[in-house]
């Protein structure tokens, strides 16, 4: 078990939640996801020097909100992982906040 399973576990959760369910609930959710993704991306400059000090959230549909969060919590934990250094409960504590928000 390594440092980082719990953002990955969590992640899935959100990513599950978000991908099956009907997509008026997942409309319902979108701020919640967006500001999530705001936070995701402020933790992402972090850990990848590569990512613009301007990056913005894309807007998406409520079907593109899964997506969404799979790539910028996949690319979390690819950076987290590859430095080794950043701490995983701030990420897993923005993972575990939306989960349960959502409808």
């Amino acid at each position: 078990m390594d440092r980082y399973d719990d953002v990955e576990r969590e992640l899935g959760r959100v990513v599950d939640r978000l991908t099956s369910m009907p997509l008026a609930k997942a409309e319902a959710a979108t701020a919640d996801v967006e500001a999530a993704a705001e936070l995701l991306v402020a933790h992402l400059r972090e850990v990848d020097r590569d990512v613009p000090s301007d990056a913005a959230v894309p807007q998406l549909g409520p079907q593109g909100l899964g997506a969404l969060i799979a790539v910028l919590g996949g690319d979390w934990l690819a950076g987290a992982r590859a430095t080794g250094d950043p701490d995983p409960e701030p990420v897993t504590a923005i993972l575990v906040s939306l989960r349960r928000s959502l409808p």
